[in-house]
């Protein structure tokens, strides 16, 4: 474990009390009880909220057979009343626990009936004012997770088979006042994705840990069907692609089915977020061999089941007029772009011993899928599908005016911003290795993601809604710049302009230098910590290798904003490390051709001027001394030592990179290593009363024969 001496004992505090046993939160099994008085109104309201919810989950219960099959709800005749009343009481019932289990006792008169509209802000499980209190949902899924009602839910995912989706439609057109099979079905996505949900703040309270416990298991549990889930997906995507190619389509069964595959698709989200034996399960999925057919129709289709249904989601198109259809397809694309990113990312800490329950803790999978996954995709031809959505609203975005879109509050201009961040995510978490980012900029990547960034970072008004929609792009497009950046040659496209003569051996284009844009998003958005992340950890890999690159990132003033960032997000080691890792790259590069000080220089970097032949040329009459000096001083008179030493040095995450800029810096500074179990066992830690311990004390008394002459060498020396 390395400590920098000299104040940062703290961290080996810190690491010590790691390997104490940190007690897990309270468990929630007993949270469904009800503590208020019977007679009191808050406690008449909860029991009577309590009864009415166990009430709907018996309910539902009943309608499924012990082999897991639905009862037809639909056998008797269309006037029928037991037949209206058993399927109406069914949709109630399910949008019902949906509600509560989203938003508890709280919100009762303001919110809606379960979520019908899709593009609702407040209908989304993962909103963030969904999750401002789970006080009020706990008691609720602490019920639903007792009772495993679960299972009933995932077998009401089987009321609708998926290769009849287009006979389902036709019941639409009819005067049908009973609900379809249909929408159920959409019930049913909706209130798995308000059970199934996590929540992504860092804040967690007590009631807040225990929800999260209780989804993680109900998401372990709902493993088994996600294979169901695939092949729903699968038949309503085959379906929306065949009616969208007729000319004759039917504007309700397209009004019907596109939103029901966005609820499909947002349940895939929430079911697989957290869980990465759900993201296995979910990509390995098998399809019918009519589906198969359907869907993958070229000769070298992946026979993996999620891989073929999200491939196909991202082969729709979206046209230009702003009809309903539109606005659903576009939605539809940016939910299969988030489901994309959410498979091809690790986000599955969860020690696979503590599991109580479930696929995780059965299976015990401690191991990433994620790079398995992006080369399927990649292999399906999900990146060209990315590029040429990115490349279709990009340039509609250029199109509309800012002015335009506040006055008339446009949604379709909304959804296509919501549209634009989630295809760039999802290609960042595509762009993993050198022969993928090289194919992206066969495809023309470079200029897309710089019009994302000079989109992302245009802002004539401050606005609050507008500002979060450009932070959000400005962060995708951050992210993939950041991934991209991993090839030499192409960050020093994007740093220095494909204008530059650099030699580059990549077709010429006409992409401009980014650094302005990207200095320029860290000054707009300065307490966005993903933002000064992505920002800093670019900075950090163009000046890697490239001493040019590290040149203009001195010109242009990026260290003043990199340190800004590092002492404004004192708390966040990721911006800590790539804060750090940014000031070392940059000064290293810069004094490795340098010639060294008189006595030696503790620096090696690259030239300081435009490229490495301008850099020994501007030195070689023996200036090395005073230019190194000036590098060094473009950080530390911006208080580089003080961050490094005091900030990014406290946490273990970014001490090696604050040590490493702080030497490179030419600061005096030492780095102790040690390992927390070695100092347990050697007794260098506090000696509790009543520990073992090793003593030069003799209990019993032994005569010794120099004794008295050493008393008598005492007494002359001392006794004069």
């Amino acid at each position: 474990m390395p400590i920098m001496a000299g104040g940062l004992w703290a961290a080996a505090a810190e690491a010590t009390s790691r390997d104490d046993h940190v007690p897990p939160p309270p468990p929630a099994a007993l949270s469904h009880l009800i503590l208020s008085h019977p007679n009191s109104p808050e406690g008449k309201r909860d029991r009577s909220n309590r009864n009415h919810f166990q009430n709907c989950l018996t309910l539902l219960d009943e309608c499924v057979d012990t082999d897991g099959t639905v009862k037809n709800l639909y056998n008797a005749a269309a006037d029928s009343n037991s037949a209206s009343g058993s399927s109406e009481k069914v949709l109630e019932a399910l949008v019902e626990i949906g509600r509560r289990c989203r938003l508890g006792d709280r919100n009762e008169e303001n919110s809606d009936d379960g979520g019908s509209e899709k593009n609702d802000k407040d209908s989304n499980p993962n909103n963030d004012a969904n999750k401002s209190s789970n006080m009020n949902t706990l008691p609720y899924l602490a019920v639903f997770q007792r009772t495993s009602s679960i299972y009933t839910l995932m077998s009401f995912l089987s009321v609708l088979d998926p290769t009849k989706c287009a006979a389902e439609t036709t019941t639409v057109s009819k005067e049908n006042k009973n609900p379809t099979r249909l929408q159920i079905l959409t019930a049913t996505a909706h209130t798995l994705s308000s059970i199934l949900s996590s929540n992504t703040t860092n804040n967690l309270t007590r009631e807040d840990e225990k929800c999260a416990i209780l989804r993680a298991e109900l998401r372990d549990s709902f493993v088994p069907a996600l294979g169901r889930l695939v092949c729903l997906m699968g038949g309503v995507v085959k379906t929306v692609i065949s009616v969208q190619r007729e000319q004759d389509a039917t504007a309700a069964a397209d009004a019907l089915l596109v939103p029901l595959c966005c609820d499909l698709l947002q349940l895939g989200i929430n079911a697989t977020r957290g869980c990465e034996v759900a993201k296995v399960a979910f990509v390995q999925s098998a399809l019918p061999s009519e589906l198969v057919n359907a869907l993958c129709n070229t000769p070298n289709a992946t026979k993996r089941g999620g891989v073929a249904v999200l491939v196909a989601c991202l082969s729709l198109k979206t046209s230009d007029d702003s009809s309903s259809s539109t606005t659903n397809n576009t939605q539809l694309l940016t939910e299969a772009c988030q489901l994309l990113a959410t498979l091809c990312r690790y986000d599955d800490f969860r020690d696979p011993s503590t599991t109580t329950s479930g696929a995780m803790g059965a299976t015990g999978v401690t191991t990433s899928s994620a790079h398995d996954h992006a080369m399927e995709f990649h292999r399906a031809g999900a990146a060209s599908l990315l590029i040429r959505i990115a490349r279709g609203v990009l340039s509609k975005l250029e199109k509309k005016s800012l002015v335009e879109e506040e006055r008339h509050l446009n949604s379709l201009v909304v959804a296509k911003e919501r549209l634009s961040a989630a295809v760039l995510t999802a290609l960042r978490v595509l762009a993993i290795n050198d022969e993928i980012i090289q194919t992206m900029v066969a495809l023309g990547m470079l200029p897309i993601v710089t019009q994302a960034l000079q989109l992302g970072v245009t802002v004539t008004e401050p606005k609050n809604g507008v500002n979060a929609r450009k932070q959000r792009l400005s962060a995708a497009s951050l992210g993939l710049l950041r991934n991209l950046c991993g090839n030499d040659e192409i960050k020093t496209n994007l740093c220095l302009g494909s204008t530059k003569d650099h030699h580059s051996t990549l077709s010429p284009s006409s992409t401009p230098s980014i650094l302005p844009h990207l200095l320029q998003s860290m000054r707009l958005f300065p307490s966005a910590a993903l933002i000064q992340e992505h920002a800093c950890g670019t900075l950090a890999a163009m000046a890697l290798r490239r001493p040019a690159n590290a040149r203009a990132i001195l010109d242009a003033g990026g260290p003043r904003w990199v340190l800004l960032a590092m002492r404004r997000h004192e708390s966040n080691v990721n911006v800590q490390r790539q804060g750090a890792l940014a000031v070392r790259n940059i000064v290293s590069r810069l004094l490795r051709d340098l010639p060294e000080e008189e006595g030696g220089g503790s620096g090696s970097a690259a030239g300081g001027g435009a490229s490495v032949e301008q850099a020994a040329s501007a030195v070689g009459g023996g200036g090395g001394g005073d230019e190194r000096s000036s590098i060094r001083d473009a950080f530390l008179e911006l208080g580089a030592e003080d961050v490094l030493r005091n900030i990014s040095g406290r946490h273990q995450g970014s001490v090696d990179e604050a040590y490493a800029a702080l030497r490179d810096l030419g600061c005096k500074v030492s780095l102790v290593k040690f390992n927390a179990d070695d100092l347990q066992k050697k007794g260098q830690q506090p000696m509790m009363f009543g520990g073992k311990h090793n003593s030069n004390f003799r209990p019993v008394y032994e005569e010794s024969a120099g004794l008295s002459d050493g008393v008598d060498d005492a007494v002359s020396k001392f006794g004069a």
